[in-house]
């Protein structure tokens, strides 16, 4: 948020790099929060190829659940201005944990992450996006969940102002920056969020491939793309693009494959399969005049150069909607999870799982 020019943009009017499944870093062997129903769909199929294979099914599943190699603090050091953090509630315990799959850190461990690179950089401002409260959580442990979050940040809290369109509007230096009200942060839990003043989860469209395959991942990205640049979309969310593959069953069964060399792990997916191709996807993007949207996340955030490649996207105006011109591709490709019939914007596409 210190780069040249950046203090006079809106959210609306700038790219944060960011990173998906944020504090998965440490991952212990417990499964997350909740009952085994909801489990992501690969995670259920891991376990049951470990009992197959004889292998300690905690370290198959980690494997392939363990987004990033990095603590939340150190993303943040590394450039990422936005970060996803899943948040379920431990009912022993009494607990909030971040979990994919598998059980994390603490969330308030994490969050005083956030804060400590908060107070350390007073001219950066950072957007924390709380979701998938597994665990069954009631309303007493969500207002929990907020009651912390509240603590840790206390006044460095952007406080929603009632229309998300206010990403569209409020300088980040003016009215984040100056004011020193420099975490923005969006709660799953509308209703509790509001008591809080959080940011509401309709601020972000979430969208996502679901595929193990560069190819269908990038053609559901550039149909992505087309939708945020129709003339009719519309300016009141942020708009979260996914380059990002997601683990199936068939990509931890091809991991043992010994005659083949194929990913062992969801950041080897990530480093050799995905990151290495968004710099020449985002350079066609610009180069048909088609803005990409305001965040992108990764995995493996630590090895690639999506820091890079957004200072160069936000040292670009964004493109007016219906001048994009990226012809489209047939190619045979799974049913992606979109909406993409109507413009993007106006319909909330499911977070990843």
């Amino acid at each position: 948020m210190s780069a040249p020019g950046i203090r006079d943009k809106t959210f609306g009017q700038i790219t944060l790099p960011g990173t998906h499944d944020s504090g998965t870093a440490y991952l212990s062997s417990q499964l997350q929060p909740g009952s085994r129903s909801q489990l992501p769909k690969w995670a259920s199929e891991a376990l049951k190829i470990a009992e197959s294979m004889g292998v300690p099914a905690d370290q198959l599943v980690r494997r392939w659940a363990r987004a990033q190699v990095d603590s939340v603090g150190a993303q943040l050091e590394r450039g990422a201005r936005y970060v996803d953090l899943r948040a379920g509630w431990e009912a022993e315990s009494m607990a909030w944990r971040i979990h994919h799959a598998l059980t994390g850190q603490s969330v308030d461990e994490v969050l005083e992450e956030v804060k400590v690179f908060l107070v350390e950089r007073p001219s950066e401002v950072v957007m924390v996006e709380l979701s998938h409260f597994l665990g069954d959580p009631d309303a007493a442990a969500v207002e929990r969940l907020a009651v912390v979050v509240d603590e840790v940040f206390g006044d460095l809290l952007a406080p929603f102002p009632g229309d998300t369109a206010a990403l569209y509007s409020m300088k980040i230096g003016k009215d984040f920056v100056d004011k020193n009200r420099r975490c923005v942060v969006v709660f799953e839990d509308d209703e509790v969020g509001a008591k809080h003043k959080f940011w509401p989860s309709r601020a972000i469209t979430n969208t996502y491939a679901d595929s193990d395959e560069t190819n269908v991942m990038r053609a559901f990205n550039e149909d992505v793309v087309r939708a945020f640049n129709d003339p009719d979309f519309a300016p009141e969310a942020v708009l979260k693009l996914s380059w990002t593959l997601t683990t199936q069953a068939k990509t931890i069964l091809e991991s043992f494959n010994l005659l083949k060399r194929h990913p062992k792990s969801l950041v080897e997916l990530a480093r050799t399969r995905a990151n290495p191709f968004l710099s020449s996807f985002i350079a066609d993007a610009t180069n048909h005049r088609c803005s990409v949207g305001h965040i992108i996340v990764i995995d493996d955030f630590a090895e690639a150069d999506v820091v890079e490649d957004v200072l160069r996207l936000n040292d670009v105006d964004e493109f007016p909607k219906g001048e994009c011109a990226w012809p489209s591709e047939v190619i045979e490709r799974v049913d992606p999870r979109s909406e993409l019939s109507s413009p993007l914007a106006r319909a909330s596409i499911a977070p990843d799982a």
